[in-house]
């Protein structure tokens, strides 16, 4: 197998564990084993999440080089890519400060009635961290071929996933999540700039 059948492999084999382990069906077949214990499942799966992640991004990083460059920007670029790049860098920075980290990562016990975040960054855009991920994706100054299998499955994943969670967040929140919709774009901020037009 060459680099990118390898990383596409790997990636592939984590989003089908990682997209299944999240499943509603799967977590209450997850409840009815582990009982009292569930509440180590976020945990768990962010553990499992990990494991099954690296080796596909352990492949990217190692093997990125010796596949055929794409494009090389100008070095006049260089500039404008880090000053995008440092700015998504701060998205992705002020989202995650604005979500429970600790609920996030397991350490802390679910809130039973969750709270929907629509201030802060949250108020541009519906799913900046995600957004954040894929700026920094494709704004490398040399990209690869490997590179851009990297950045394009993963992106993938990212709007996939995030329309998924859509679902889980209007059945949750219901009206005031489809209100939310209305109101906020999902990556691209467009709504927030037609608004100060």
């Amino acid at each position: 197998m060459n680099e990118i059948t390898t990383f596409v492999f790997y990636f592939l084999a984590f989003a089908l564990i990682h997209s299944v382990l999240a499943t509603d069906n799967f977590k209450k077949k997850a409840e009815k084993i582990l009982k009292n214990n569930f509440r180590f499942y976020r945990i768990i799966y962010n553990i499992i999440s990990f494991l099954t992640a690296a080796p596909a991004f352990l492949v990217w990083w190692i093997s990125s080089s010796s596949t055929s460059i794409i494009y090389s920007l100008p070095e006049y670029l260089s500039p404008f890519l880090t000053l995008l790049r440092l700015l998504a860098i701060g998205l992705f920075g002020y989202a995650l400060f604005q979500i429970d980290m600790l609920e996030f990562a397991g350490l802390r016990k679910k809130k039973i009635d969750s709270e929907l975040i629509t201030d802060g960054v949250y108020r541009i855009m519906r799913h900046p961290l995600y957004a954040a991920i894929i700026i920094l994706l494709f704004t490398k100054n040399k990209m690869t071929v490997l590179d851009l299998a990297a950045a394009v499955l993963v992106s993938l994943y990212l709007i996939i996933g995030a329309f998924i969670e859509e679902r889980r967040l209007v059945s949750s929140f219901g009206d005031r999540y489809r209100k939310y919709q209305e109101q906020v774009s999902m990556f691209v901020p467009v709504k927030w700039i037609i608004k100060r037009i």
